[in-house]
């Protein structure tokens, strides 16, 4: 590698508060277009791109090359072989996005669960269960669920199926994991049995997950063979008293059927993320139904929020490598 200080060449067009991001987490670096200065690209010891082609001729340019970063979603691509010849790693940044909807899939499913909604609203209407007076708490003394929840429960120990497990609901899977839940989980190609034990988690058929599960959550791609994919039928599979989460994509579920089960008493609950209409259409039945959670597509973070996570996940491995 040349003197002077570390050069990262750029195969990706930052906006401006991006680049501010990276030059602030490497105040000593050269930060450039690798694309359209060659003579940075021979010093660049990093070459971060998510759009951008890294082809042979470019990393035969990068003569002092110490290792590329690339982000997971983009349509560039980095020549793996010439890479793998040099020596030179490839790090892949994850999609921040992705993760976050799996932590608001968690989310929801620990407020099912728990019982959120119902406490927070009989505290909010001033419930008192057997005339229990306001006092001073201590460490010994104080008014244990003085709403007087009729149930709720942790994670650990209950058996969540997921439907799908792509990017989002792996993730899902290994945060249920830490809260000491049982994972079952469908799919159209199932993981190595390998795989399974190293994630803690089982495969199932999907009817037998629906009738398994405590919570079923989706994480399905939606396509025209998927389209309510859970009706009236998969509901009346599903355990009386089991609770159904939707962060995937709204047109899996056939909304009135949800509406049914819940109003029936069925399901304990459910918490919606997306829907068939969005914004919901106005007097949606989904507005007035039972013990239902619903976020307005909220799931995954903003994108100029993940891109910039995503830039300070570049810079902390660029530092690392550096060190």
């Amino acid at each position: 590698m040349t003197g002077g200080p570390l050069a990262v060449a750029l195969f990706e067009d930052l906006p401006p508060p991006h680049r501010a991001v990276l030059a602030e987490a490497l105040p000593d670096a050269e930060i450039g277009d690798g694309r359209a200065n060659p003579e940075l690209l021979a010093r660049a010891g990093w070459i971060v791109s998510r759009d951008g082609v890294v082809d042979g001729s470019v990393l035969a340019g990068a003569k002092s090359l110490q290792g590329v970063v690339r982000f997971e979603f983009g349509d560039g691509s980095v020549d793996e072989a010439v890479c793998a010849d040099r020596g030179i790693p490839i790090h892949t940044i994850a999609s921040p996005a992705q993760a976050t909807v799996a932590e608001h899939t968690v989310m929801v499913i620990l407020m099912l669960f728990k019982r959120v909604q119902e406490a927070s609203s009989r505290l909010r209407d001033g419930v008192v269960v057997a005339g229990v007076q306001p006092e001073v708490t201590t460490q010994e003394s104080y008014a244990y669920n003085w709403v007087g929840l009729e149930r709720f429960e942790g994670l650990r120990g209950q058996t969540v199926g997921l439907v799908g497990l792509g990017a989002i609901g792996a993730e899902a899977a290994r945060l249920l994991r830490c809260f000491g839940a049982d994972i079952l989980y469908t799919k159209r190609n199932r993981l190595a049995p390998a795989d399974e034990e190293a994630s803690g988690i089982r495969f199932i058929p999907f009817d037998d997950l629906l009738r398994q599960s405590h919570c079923v959550s989706l994480h399905n791609r939606f396509m025209p063979e998927t389209e309510r994919m859970m009706g009236e039928r998969e509901f009346g599979l599903m355990r009386p008293g089991s609770f159904f989460v939707n962060t995937a994509r709204g047109r899996l579920v056939d909304e009135e059927a949800l509406v049914g089960a819940l109003e029936r008493g069925h399901l304990a609950g459910a918490a919606l993320d997306v829907f068939w209409f969005e914004p919901l259409v106005p007097g949606s039945s989904l507005l007035s139904a039972p013990n239902l959670i619903l976020t307005p597509h909220t799931g995954g973070i903003p994108l100029a929020e993940g891109q910039a996570i995503e830039i300070r996940e570049a810079a902390r491995l660029i530092s690392k490598g550096v060190a």
